[in-house]
């Protein structure tokens, strides 16, 4: 059974593209000095195969797909680009944190402000 969906981090469920566990993996490997784009086509082969015996009766999440894929890299001797791999899932982790922070920031200030309407209705209960 081949998997034909992914649920995202905000639980959307979307259709699984391969090609973007091959440029994850070929972009870690380019940032070590890896040069053989092929090598990341394989690893990405063997992670969907493995991928697809793992919970069948559930949806393959982001989370677990890029767990799989650091399993795989590591298994296989690619430590370099393991490595990279982790450091940049950790970096976009980060990220996302941030945009959080920064939209929860954004909403205390207009909250604050009154530019916000629940701040509109809750300063106008009086």
């Amino acid at each position: 059974m081949d998997i034909s969906v992914i649920k995202k981090r905000d639980g959307r469920i979307e259709p699984f593209e391969k090609d973007k566990i091959t440029k994850a993996i070929w972009k870690a490997a380019q940032a070590v000095g890896g040069k053989d784009y092929q090598t990341a086509v394989d690893l990405t082969d063997k992670v969907v195969e493995i991928a697809q015996y793992i919970d069948e009766d559930d949806v393959a999440t982001v989370e677990g797909i890029q767990d799989l894929v650091e399993k795989v890299l590591v298994k296989n001797g690619h430590y370099k680009t393991a490595k990279a791999y982790i450091l940049y899932r950790k970096q976009h982790e980060e990220i996302r944190e941030a945009g959080h922070l920064l939209f929860n920031n954004k909403i205390i200030g207009d909250y604050l402000e009154r530019n916000d309407w629940r701040g509109r209705e809750n300063f106008n209960i009086n």
